[in-house]
């Protein structure tokens, strides 16, 4: 039972492959189930009996197995737990958290990210031996596996591949028919099953899984809310705190990666506008940098936020009223998709009209609400029609004077090499604007390329210097990370959007956004022009389909000024383009900075290094070689004790030792008639047994003869002691050969008696 699980646990591996992106993420897993197996199997070998001790154990083991496979470089001889060894293991854990809370999956199968899942793989492997074999209750393990595969329903929307189904329900199905072999061994002898009873179970098992696939089928069909993406859309809440008005929202970048690796580029929102050319719609603003993620700061929900009529005024804007010209955009949500709660709106959103609470951040000027909104949504946003010039961002002040809050700083434990890259391309400029604008074409330049699945960093590497540096290949999220990082170190206050372009146009006046639309960008700041958005993405064919870099951006290339105030007449160069709005949407973004869920387990300087699990492959495969040939021996020896203990398997054992050691086993023969010939066995020397084993042989045939007539089976420390007298001293009347055959490949497993077999053995008076 013990190997049953651990294969039940095996085949459960593939449902965290969407999750995982690498090659060897699985192998600590295997590695520490297998210790956990394999201190079952032994324990329960050696003493008989599986206790509580058993799950301790085991976790001891998966416990001392962690330091050499994450910290042995720093354990003396690769697996003494020292202090800095644990140290290193905890940081690792760390790390491999952040990795998985801030990345949108698949992440990549950095050193935390390893240990995590192996961590939870040997807990969910100790917990379905005590069910499986020490409870006897194998039907429990489908919990733990039901509670893997929520895993993936809940983090990624396509759910789970076919193949990983079929190996986890392959597995369980094999667990629960070792059961039932290792229980029908236990009662004797099986009763052959006529073939009409077995057509007959078999049809009828037909029958039952035809009705569970039909109901499966049929029942999300006639009931709307049981959609396919249900688990997802429950996990996926956007608020994960909420006190005092206080609301947090998380992780907006991961339904945006979702949307952007969909399969099939279902439309989220239509929407008619009088503008000509509409720009970026956007939901959420990340405005928080740690060194690893962006963030977005909690929004407060009280009645001085709530929407009246008009929103505030745009950060930065002057104080005069706002200009007169409008733009109407009416704003249509689709029904399959999920209710928002922030909504997707153009920049600057002068009123919005919608039904239900809404509240608007003042700063960043996001919509949201603290109810479930409803799904298919419409409303109306009127939108100021302000162009920003190049000329105007030129003249801009170099310091933010209306700006609350210092969007500049950078954690210290960032990486040297990004600043200096910063330093190295905008060192020399000293306006602001043609800083951005330089930053923005070093990504735009052609050396950097667009995918939404970029080469995994390599471990230990620090994932923006890598995005920067060596692989520049990435999506929105790395780029607007990156170009917002970077234009922080210049001194340009800066953050991260996220929401959509502007979609396709369909009609007149009429655009269609869909999931393949999600984007991130970033905004960064000039005082009297207020959040201004730039392009870093590649767009076209080759890029981001449908970004497109601001008109305000083009053709600045007049010499920098020298002044803090660039002078009016610099850059002046505007091809006739419709005005875009300096916002943009982008449905949930992800950290910028983390341009691949790599980052975070890339374990920084003093940070985790990825197990070096080269040999284990090798090592496998030289220990299956070895174990293999004993795979009978241990089998056997697990069903022997297995049955050492239970009520009326005494019998039962030593008819397999009596089939082992090829004594033949009578089904006709009477208990007392078959102890009595038994006992009469000579070895080829003519000694007779020892005269314990032949009186232990006596004492459990009247055991046996006693059960079988009784009300109910009884066992004794007596009957246990008997049969270990028994198993040992009856191997002495046979050759060694044919001892050593009945250790190594016990006949008992496969052949069973079925009619009276002769003994070939003569016995002697």
């Amino acid at each position: 039972m013990p190997l049953a699980t651990l294969v039940c646990l095996l085949c459960a591996l593939p449902l965290l492959s969407p999750l995982v992106r690498g090659e060897d993420w699985w192998l600590p897993a295997v590695l520490m189930m297998g210790a956990a197996t394999a201190v079952s199997v032994l324990y329960r070998t050696l003493a008989g009996w599986a206790g509580p001790v058993v799950p301790v154990l085991q976790l001891a083991v998966v416990a001392l197995l962690v330091v050499p496979l994450f910290a042995g470089h720093l354990a003396p001889l690769g697996v003494v737990p020292t202090g800095a060894a644990v140290e290193q293991v905890a940081t690792v854990f760390s790390q491999g958290l952040g990795t998985i809370d801030t990345n949108t999956p698949p992440v990549t199968a950095t050193a935390g990210v390893m240990l995590i899942i192996a961590v939870a793989f040997a807990v969910f492997l100790v917990a379905a031996d005590f069910l499986a074999v020490t409870a006897r209750c194998p039907g429990m393990v489908g919990g733990l596996l039901l509670a893997l595969a929520v895993v993936p329903l809940v983090v990624e929307e396509s759910g789970i591949g076919a193949g990983a189904l079929v190996a986890c329900v392959f597995g369980f199905l094999q667990l629960l028919a070792v059961d039932m072999w290792v229980r029908g061994r236990e009662w004797g002898v099986a009763v052959p099953t006529p073939p009409l009873g077995a057509l007959q179970h078999g049809f009828t098992a037909a029958l039952a899984a035809a009705a569970a696939v039909a109901l499966a089928l049929a029942l999300p069909a006639a009931v709307p809310g049981l959609r396919t993406d249900a688990f997802h859309a429950l996990a996926e809440g956007t608020y994960v705190g909420r006190g005092n008005d206080i609301i947090t929202t998380t992780h907006p970048l991961v339904s945006m990666r979702r949307d952007l690796l969909s399969d099939s580029d279902r439309t989220v929102l239509t929407y008619r506008t009088d503008a000509e050319e509409p720009g970026y719609l956007r939901r959420y603003v990340l405005d928080e940098f740690d060194g690893v993620n962006w963030t977005m700061s909690p929004v407060d929900a009280s009645g001085d936020t709530r929407i009246q009529s008009e929103l505030p005024l745009p950060t930065g804007w002057p104080s005069t009223a706002p200009p007169q010209d409008t733009v109407t955009t009416r704003v249509s949500l689709d029904s399959d998709v999920a209710g928002m709660d922030f909504l997707p709106l153009p920049y600057w959103a002068r009123s919005v009209d919608v039904s239900g609470d809404w509240y608007v951040h003042p700063d960043s000027l996001m919509v949201f609400t603290t109810e479930g909104p409803p799904t298919g949504l419409s409303f109306t946003v009127e939108t100021a029609e302000r162009e920003v010039t190049a000329r105007e961002l030129a003249a801009a002040p170099r310091a933010p004077r209306s700006l609350p809050g210092d969007f500049r700083t950078v954690p210290a434990e960032l990486g040297g090499e990004v600043r200096e890259l910063t330093e190295e391309l905008t060192g020399h400029i000293d306006a602001p604007y043609l800083r951005a604008v330089a930053l923005q074409e070093f990504f735009t330049s052609g050396d950097f390329s667009y995918s939404l699945r970029p080469p995994e960093v390599p471990a230990g590497a620090d994932p923006l210097v890598h995005f920067l540096t060596v692989d520049r290949t990435g999506y929105c999220q790395q780029f607007a990370g990156a170009m917002a990082v970077m234009a922080r170190q210049a001194g340009i206050p800066a953050r991260v959007a996220v929401g959509y372009t502007a979609g396709e146009r369909v009609g007149d006046g009429r655009w269609s956004v869909g999931t393949g639309d999600a984007h991130a960008w970033p905004e960064l700041y000039f005082e009297g022009a207020g959040w201004v958005r730039f392009e870093p993405t590649p767009s076209g064919a080759g890029g981001q389909g449908s970004a497109t870099e601001p008109e305000y951006t083009s053709g600045a290339t007049a010499p920098e000024p020298a002044g803090p105030e660039p002078s009016p007449e610099d850059p002046d160069e505007e091809p006739s383009a419709s005005p875009e709005p300096e916002e943009s949407p982008s449905p949930s973004a992800p950290p910028a900075e983390e341009e691949s869920p790599e980052e975070v387990g890339a374990a920084p300087a003093g940070g985790g290094r990825a197990p070096d699990l080269s040999w284990l492959p090798a090592a496998a495969a030289v220990a299956g070689a070895l174990l293999v040939p004993f795979l009978p021996a241990g089998l056997r020896l697990a069903v022997r004790h297995s049955r050492l203990g239970r009520p009326g398997a005494a019998w039962r054992e030593l008819r397999d030792t009596c089939v082992d050691l090829g004594l033949g086993w009578d089904l006709a023969e009477s208990p007392r008639g078959t102890a009595a010939r038994l006992a009469a066995l000579r070895d080829a020397q003519r000694v007779p047994l020892p005269e314990q084993v032949r009186a232990a042989l006596h004492r459990l045939a009247l055991a046996e003869e006693r059960d079988r007539y009784a009300p109910a089976a009884s066992w004794g420390e007596e009957a246990g002691a008997d049969l270990r007298t028994i198993v040992g001293g009856l191997p002495a009347v046979r050759p060694r050969g044919v001892r050593l055959r009945a250790v190594l490949l016990p006949r008992s497993l496969w052949d069973r008696p079925r009619r009276p077999v002769a003994d070939p053995t003569p016995q002697s008076a």
